[in-house]
């Protein structure tokens, strides 16, 4: 008996690709198998892993923190906010007119990570919160952007109130999840009648993906539970009561250090930081000629993602929508 799709239910589906590892963080020496569903055209981990399975695939440095102050921290801190601005724009048109007279939008950010996002919305009038299910994640919200962040084991416990508020938004969390409809049934639940979702996801039918196969970094298995076409992921907001109003393709943070990260594993600058905390570290003249190098290829990579996200097949996609 074929096992069903976790996004549309279909048992019609098929072994795709076979002892995929974890090529990025190396978490675990276990392989994986991944399954394509005929229906939706999405990949997903067979079998699907518990949560307690999921918790032991992200690297105890993941959101590690180096309090000490240094040129190369600077220029990483600046470089995300620029690429944060993509990001940025998305909910500020999403959150146009929905906050009452002379307040501020309220948005939850779920799967929030360091808050930076949530600290450049709240320097722009935004009545934020955070959620994430990692404890050190929410230190190094606090820590560094002080915003405050409910950790929990899913959403749905997380104790929010209906209709709370007027924008959520899951940048790269749905992949992460084996039941990605309780999670939007609980988004729906919270948000306000007029209310927006936004939902960025990799984009397993983009041209990167065809190139890189298995060792494309969206991929990120076993971290990556689901991986979601742009029809798979229109039609997973569609049965989950929602609407699409805007969908993008190109995404200025996500989509070249993708392609990056896929050809240069040694240089992603997220997998060096948990290499470094496992052994000995790199010498500053070396990081700052890591990050160099990788620099180089993000360069590079710009007229192969503007070539992509032109012809509707990039990296990520991202789509607002809003309660059906």
């Amino acid at each position: 008996m074929n096992t069903r799709c976790p996004v549309c239910g279909n048992a019609d589906t098929v072994p795709r690709i076979v002892e995929a590892a974890d090529r990025f963080f190396q978490t675990t020496r276990l392989t994986f198998s991944l399954r394509a569903c005929a229906g939706c055209r999405c990949l997903f981990l067979d079998p699907l892993p518990e949560r307690q399975d999921l918790e032991r695939f992200y690297p105890a440095a993941y959101w590690a923190v180096d309090g000490r102050p240094n040129p190369l921290r600077y220029f990483e801190s600046l470089y995300r906010r620029v690429v944060l601005r993509d990001h940025v724009g998305c909910v500020t048109r999403a959150a146009a007119g929905l906050s009452p007279a002379g307040g501020s939008p309220r948005l939850l950010d779920v799967g929030c990570g360091s808050g930076l996002l949530l600290s450049v919305l709240k320097s722009r009038g935004f009545d934020v919160r955070g959620f994430d299910s990692s404890r050190e994640a929410r230190a190094v919200a606090k820590h560094l952007h002080g915003v405050d962040v409910v950790v929990g084991e899913s959403v749905a416990k997380a104790g929010f109130a209906a209709d709370e508020f007027d924008v959520v938004t899951l940048f790269h969390v749905l992949e992460h999840v084996s039941d990605p409809r309780q999670v939007l049934s609980e988004v729906r639940r919270i948000l306000q009648p007029q209310g927006r979702v936004l939902v960025q996801v990799p984009n397993i039918e983009s041209w990167q993906s065809r190139l890189f196969g298995g060792r494309w970094y969206g991929l990120d298995v076993p971290r990556h539970v689901v991986n979601y076409s742009h029809y798979a992921i229109r039609k997973l907001l569609g049965s989950a009561g929602f609407r699409i109003r805007r969908t993008r393709h190109f995404n200025l943070r996500d989509n070249a250090a993708a392609v990056a990260s896929s050809l240069c594993p040694s240089l992603d600058p997220v997998s060096r930081r948990v290499r470094n905390a496992r052994h000995s570290g790199e010498s500053t003249a070396m990081a700052w000629i890591k990050h160099a190098a990788y620099a180089g290829v993000l360069v590079a990579a710009y007229p192969l993602i503007l070539a992509e996200s032109l012809f509707n097949s990039g990296g990520t996609v991202t789509l607002e929508a809003e309660k059906a």
